[in-house]
């Protein structure tokens, strides 16, 4: 590089009309660079930069390289390069990566200060919650949650629609994710992973496509309702009409026995459904249960209704009283299901069969007690007509009294 005040001169001279050969005389340099000078190739007092011997195809193979194993080392990165060609030492090797890292550093800085800059950002929005949103992948198919469902079946219902595994789910999700799906409960709370609930939403949600408000209304595992609830599968008719065939587990309120909607009894977790369509009476009971919570608590409404189920009659008093007992409405329940491939030897018969008369004797119960529904039963209450405790288990037909046996005949023929 010549000096500023000899490179001036050059193009003064140059500007007074001399050629290129009689300044190249007078300044006492080569014809090639008072022509450099003056052509614009070189500028006076800023030094002409080097060559680099890292060229573009050999930048671009580093780039590729170090995107591929982040934690590749320089050395045998140097060793590749030069196989490839590169003629330079170790040390220039080092510097030109190092120069185009930080020419690639300062473009990131000059793109991120011109996406704060944009005006189309709504005021109010945090422009670091908007950058991180737009790097968070969506993914393209929407995934609806299921009210109850527990977060292990959202998440893989989530990665089967997109053709993913739960790993790679989970692998963009913060870690919050990875502790709780851990977790048997996915609805206990703990302390450290309640702080970090509210974010956790919000990223499950702008990756499903879904909203915040959806998702902890329907996953359990974002609420804070502490009610008693049991663990079961969600109503088949209710999902396949979202075009899920598989069961989904649910954690619904325990007091919630039956989909009101499709009139379908929601066995325990592992057992099959139950259809209700012969037997209306135990879906009017639900609503009637339903009722029950205006004025008592879950915990008061299950407790009464427990006490209730050893107290209802085993076997009716009177012919006269079969169609209305519960046995009747066991075995309409057991042929009718019976045909849909469903076995009958199950206790989920029991429980739906004597549901109805169990809450009728457990809605008494709380008017008479509503705060200890256990004293209430028994055989000298003088509000419930209490025979013998019921005998819980499977109840066959051929082990039935022949009234009831022809009525449930005449029933479901």
């Amino acid at each position: 590089m010549l000096p500023r005040e000899r490179a001036e001169k050059i193009l003064t001279l140059h500007a007074a009309g001399w050629p290129v050969q009689a300044i190249a005389d007078h300044i006492g340099h080569s014809h090639q660079t008072v022509r450099d000078y003056i052509n614009g190739r070189r500028t006076p007092g800023i030094r002409a930069p080097r060559p680099s011997l890292l060229t573009e195809p050999l930048a671009s193979y580093c780039r590729q390289r170090l995107a591929e194993d982040p934690h590749l080392r320089t050395r045998v990165l140097f060793k590749e390069v030069a196989d490839l060609g590169f003629q330079g030492s170790q040390r220039t090797f080092y510097r030109e990566l190092d120069r185009r890292r930080r020419l690639l550093a300062l473009t990131d800085r000059q793109e991120t200060n011109s996406q704060e800059e944009d005006p189309q950002i709504p005021s109010g929005i945090s422009r670091t919650l908007t950058r991180r949103h737009e790097r968070t992948p969506v993914l393209p198919q929407r995934v609806a949650p299921i009210a109850g469902e527990t977060l292990n079946s959202y998440l893989a219902r989530i990665a089967q629609a997109n053709h993913l595994t739960a790993t790679e789910v989970l692998a963009v999700l913060p870690t919050w994710f990875s502790t709780k799906t851990n977790n048997i409960d996915d609805r206990a709370q703990h302390h450290m992973l309640a702080l970090a609930a509210t974010q956790a939403l919000h990223e499950l949600a702008h990756l499903s496509g879904t909203t915040p408000a959806g998702l902890a209304h329907a996953l359990p595992a974002f609420g804070t309702d502490e009610s008693p609830v049991r663990a079961t599968t969600a109503c088949h008719r209710c999902t396949a009409r979202l075009g899920i065939s598989e069961p989904v587990p649910v954690h619904l309120p325990i007091h919630h026995k039956v989909c009101t909607r499709h009139g379908i009894w929601l066995s325990d977790l592992g057992e099959p459904h139950l259809d209700l369509s012969i037997c209306h009476e135990i879906t009017t009971a639900q609503h009637r249960a339903n009722r029950l919570l205006r004025r008592f608590t879950p915990q008061q409404l299950i407790l009464a209704h427990q006490t209730a189920v050893e107290a209802v009659p085993p076997w009716p008093v009177s012919p006269a009283a079969v169609p209305h007992h519960w046995r009747y409405r066991l075995l309409a329940l057991q042929t009718h299901n019976h045909q849909r491939g469903i076995p009958t030897d199950l206790d989920t018969y029991t429980h739906a069969a004597i549901y109805p008369d169990a809450i009728e004797l457990a809605a008494a119960v709380l008017a008479k007690h509503p705060h200890d529904p256990a004293r209430s039963t028994g055989e000298n209450s003088p509000h419930l007509r209490t025979a013998a405790p019921a005998v819980h288990g499977h109840f066959a037909t051929q082990d039935s009294s022949p009234q009831v046996r022809a009525a449930a005949s005449g029933t479901t023929r």
